[in-house]
C-alpha cells in the first residue's frame, strides 16, 4: 500500500505546488546557464575579462554555503516562507546584474544570486516526497530532472540570441518570469507550515562554514593572480583555521547544518566521493567550453547556447530507461557508477586533445556523451547511499549528498579557475591562451574522471556484497 504523502494538501493545490517546483528547478537552471553563456562578453563590456573565473566562482561560492543552511531554515521556518524570500532576492539580484556597470558589483550580485538560489534549491525534491504519495515520487523527480535539462539548454540559447540581438539587459533578466510564476504557485499552494519544535539555528556553524569557504577560496582564486604573497598565505590559513572550528562545533551542535557524524560511515563516505567525481566536471563544461566557442572559435553567443542541446535531450529521456535498468539488480548500480565516471572523463581529454582543428560539433558530440554520464550517475549515486543510512538518517544523510555535490561545483570553480588564469594571466584577451585554459580545465576533469572509475571499481565492493534488502 502506498505511503501518505507527510504534507496532505487538495488535489488542485498539491498540483500548483508541483508545478511550481518545476518552474523553480527551471528557473535555477535558466539563470545560471543564461549568465555562464553569456559572462565573458558582459564582464568584457565592463573591462572586467579577468573576472571571467571569479564570477561563476563566487555564484557557486554562495550556493554551496546556502544549500545545507537553506535545508535546515525551511525546517524551521517553513518552505513557504523560504522560498517567497529567496525568490525576491533573487528578483533584486537579476535587476542589480543587469543594470550594473561595475565587475566588482557584477561579481558580488552573482554571490548573492548562488546564495538565494541556495537557499530553496532542496525545497522542489524535499516537495516531491512531502505532498505525493510515494508510488508517485520517482515520476515527479523525472518532471525536476526534465526541468533541469531543459533550463540548461534554454538559459544558453535565449541568453545568447538575446545577446546577438543587442538586448543585453533581456539576456540577463528573461528566468524572471518563470521565477514569479514558480514563487506564486508555491506560496499560494502550502500551507504556512513552521517546525512545532523550535529547533534553535546553528549560527555558529553558518557563520564558520561561510567564512572558510570564502576565505579559503578567494586564497586560492587570487593566489596564481598577484603570487603566493603574505596575504595569500594569511587567508588559506584563516580559512582551514575556521574550517576546524566548524568541524568541532559541528560535533556538539544540536541541529548541525553538516552531519558530520555520518562521515564515520566508510560505504557512505565511498559514495561521497563518487557522487563528488560525478559533478565535478560540470564547470568545465558549463563555463570554459562556451568560452571557447565565442572567443577562440568567433562563433554567435547562441551557438555557444546550442552547445548542450544534444546532452539536454539525452537527459529528457535516457534516465526513464537507466532508472528501470538498475531497479532490476542491485549491481546494476555499479556499472552505472563506472559509467556515470569513465563517461566524464572520456569526452574531457577528447576535447583537450583534439588539437587546434576542433570545432562546435565535436564539442556538442562530446557534451552530448556527458549527458549519458548524468543518466546513469543521476540513478544510482544517491540511490545506493541511501541504502547505507538508517532510517532516521535519510532525510539529513540525503541533504549531505547534496550537499557534497554542490562542493563539488565549488571545488571545481576554484581549481578550473587557477588553472585557466595560470594559463592567461599574461592577457585574458588572446585567443590561443583561452584556448590552452580551457584545455587545461578539460584535462583535470578527466583526471578526475579516471580517478572516480578507480574507486568504483576498487573502493566499492563491499557496498554491493552487503544485504541490500532495504533497497526499494
Amino acid at each position: 500500500m502506498n505511503k501518505q504523502p507527510a504534507l496532505v494538501l487538495p488535489k488542485n493545490k498539491r498540483i500548483m505546488a508541483s508545478i511550481g517546483s518545476i518552474f523553480l528547478i527551471l528557473t535555477l537552471q535558466l539563470s545560471g546557464q543564461s549568465l555562464n553563456t553569456i559572462q565573458g562578453p558582459l564582464l568584457e563590456s565592463m573591462g572586467g575579462a579577468q573576472y571571467f573565473s571569479l564570477a561563476p566562482l563566487a555564484a557557486i561560492l554562495g550556493m554551496t554555503i546556502l544549500t545545507p543552511i537553506g535545508g535546515k531554515l525551511g525546517d524551521i521556518f517553513g518552505r513557504r516562507n523560504i522560498v517567497l524570500f529567496s525568490g525576491i532576492v533573487i528578483f533584486i539580484c537579476k535587476i542589480a546584474i543587469s543594470f550594473t556597470s561595475s565587475p566588482v558589483v557584477h561579481v558580488f550580485f552573482r554571490f548573492m544570486l548562488g546564495a538565494a538560489s541556495g537557499c530553496f534549491i532542496s525545497v522542489p525534491f524535499i516537495l516531491a516526497r512531502e505532498i505525493n504519495e510515494e508510488s508517485f515520487v520517482p515520476k515527479m523527480m523525472g518532471f525536476l530532472a526534465s526541468g533541469m535539462a531543459i533550463g540548461g539548454l534554454l538559459g544558453g540559447v535565449i541568453a545568447g540570441a538575446l545577446m546577438d540581438m543587442g538586448h543585453i539587459k533581456l539576456a540577463i533578466l528573461f528566468p524572471i518570469i518563470t521565477l514569479v510564476i514558480g514563487v506564486t504557485l508555491i506560496t499560494v499552494s502550502l500551507p504556512n507550515q513552521k517546525s512545532v519544535n523550535k529547533a534553535k539555528v546553528d549560527v555558529v556553524g553558518i557563520i564558520t562554514l561561510a567564512i572558510s569557504l570564502t576565505i579559503l577560496v578567494l586564497a586560492l582564486n587570487f593566489g596564481p593572480k598577484v603570487g603566493l604573497n603574505l596575504k595569500i598565505i594569511l587567508g588559506i590559513v584563516i580559512g582551514i583555521v575556521f574550517g576546524v572550528i566548524f568541524i568541532k562545533n559541528e560535533k556538539k551542535a544540536e541541529n548541525p547544518i553538516v552531519p558530520l557524524h555520518l562521515l564515520s560511515n566508510k560505504s557512505y563516505v565511498v559514495l561521497l566521493a563518487i557522487g563528488f567525481i560525478g559533478y565535478f566536471y560540470n564547470t568545465a563544461m558549463n563555463v570554459y567550453a562556451p568560452k571557447v566557442v565565442i572567443d577562440v572559435m568567433q562563433q554567435p553567443k547562441s551557438v555557444a547556447g546550442m552547445l548542450q542541446l544534444p546532452r539536454t535531450i539525452i537527459t529528457m529521456i535516457l534516465p526513464i530507461f537507466t532508472g528501470a535498468w538498475v531497479a532490476k539488480k542491485f549491481t546494476n548500480h555499479k556499472i552505472s557508477m563506472l559509467i556515470a565516471t569513465g563517461l566524464t572523463a572520456i569526452p574531457m581529454f577528447v576535447m583537450a586533445f583534439a588539437g587546434s582543428g576542433k570545432g562546435v560539433i565535436l564539442y556538442m558530440a562530446m557534451l552530448g556523451v556527458t549527458g549519458i554520464a548524468e543518466s546513469f550517475r543521476g540513478v544510482s549515486v544517491t540511490t545506493v547511499a541511501q541504502t547505507r543510512l538508517e532510517a532516521h538518517e535519510l532525510g539529513i544523510g540525503t541533504a549531505l549528498v547534496n550537499f557534497v555535490n554542490t562542493f563539488a561545483s565549488l571545488a571545481a570553480a576554484s581549481i578550473f579557475g587557477i588553472a585557466y588564469d595560470i594559463k592567461t594571466k599574461a592577457d585574458p584577451l588572446d585567443p590561443a591562451r583561452i584556448l590552452a585554459g580551457a584545455d587545461l580545465t578539460y584535462i583535470i576533469a578527466g583526471i578526475v574522471g579516471v580517478i572516480g572509475v578507480l574507486i568504483v571499481l576498487f573502493m566499492t565492493s563491499d557496498i554491493f556484497k552487503k544485504d541490500t534488502s532495504n533497497l526499494k
